[in-house]
């Protein structure tokens, strides 16, 4: 019979967590680094190709990626933890491939900017000013309720470091996208693109990189990895069992 032991490593979701949260503050630095870079006084022209690439308010360029990148890896890993969990019978199975859902769909939003072309929605819903300067977002209310339910139905199916993995995520996710651009657009309206927007927009895009790496760090607290003499062996991880 092969006898399987637990593996005596750093936590797999504490990795992910440090790693991510490292990426993040990394593309962070490059925004503000690379057009102040004292070498290539070029590089800080507004339509310089070095300056776009790293500039976190544009889309198709590095900071793009790598928030498209953590989040469909969001989504496979949720969809891992439940087809993990649907082999073990737990009833986690399919909140998390509907959180899987949710960070594909996300994922495709952020390659694609679906949520600029609700614009005209919003605008007909009533924003277009103050805190919903960009209207978008009164429609994009509708999506976040679909992504809260989403980890609700999840909350109380997993462990706790789980679950404050996924609390953080979702505060991170919701006070950036919503909370933040909402302050950012209303300043942006009153004052133009200046200092304070520039500093809204900053802690708006970290904020949602850092809740892509909380959701993506969730599912590897739910899972267990074992190894034998010759090989390694993922699992899903048995609730613990309550005294009768």
């Amino acid at each position: 019979m092969t006898r399987w032991t637990r593996t005596r490593r750093l936590p797999p979701d504490l990795v992910v967590l440090l790693v991510g949260g490292g990426l993040a503050v990394l593309v962070v630095l490059l925004h503000v680094a690379v057009p102040r870079a004292p070498w290539a006084p070029q590089w800080g022209e507004p339509e310089s190709g070095m300056n776009i690439y790293f500039d976190v308010a544009r889309e198709q360029n590095l900071p793009t990626w790598f928030n498209v990148s953590l989040l469909l890896l969001a989504a496979v890993m949720a969809a891992l933890a439940g087809a993990l969990a649907r082999a073990a019978n737990n009833r986690a199975a399919v909140p998390w491939l509907g959180l899987a859902l949710v960070c594909a769909a996300l994922s495709l939003d952020d390659l694609t900017s679906l949520h600029e072309r609700l614009h005209s929605v919003g605008v007909r819903i009533g924003g277009g000013s103050g805190l919903t300067y960009a209207a978008w977002l009164v429609p994009g209310l509708a999506f976040a309720a679909v992504v809260v339910l989403a980890i609700a139905m999840l909350f109380r199916r997993v462990r706790r470091r789980a679950q404050l993995l996924l609390v953080l995520g979702l505060g991170c996710l919701l006070i950036g996208a919503f909370g933040l651009e909402s302050l950012g657009n209303a300043v942006l309206q009153a004052e133009g693109f200046g200092r304070s927007y520039a500093y809204f927009l900053l802690a708006e895009e970290f904020l949602e990189a850092l809740g892509a790496v909380c959701l993506l760090a969730a599912p590897f607290a739910e899972l267990r990895i074992e190894r034998s003499e010759d090989e390694l062996r993922l699992s899903y991880r048995p609730r613990p069992q309550t005294a009768r």
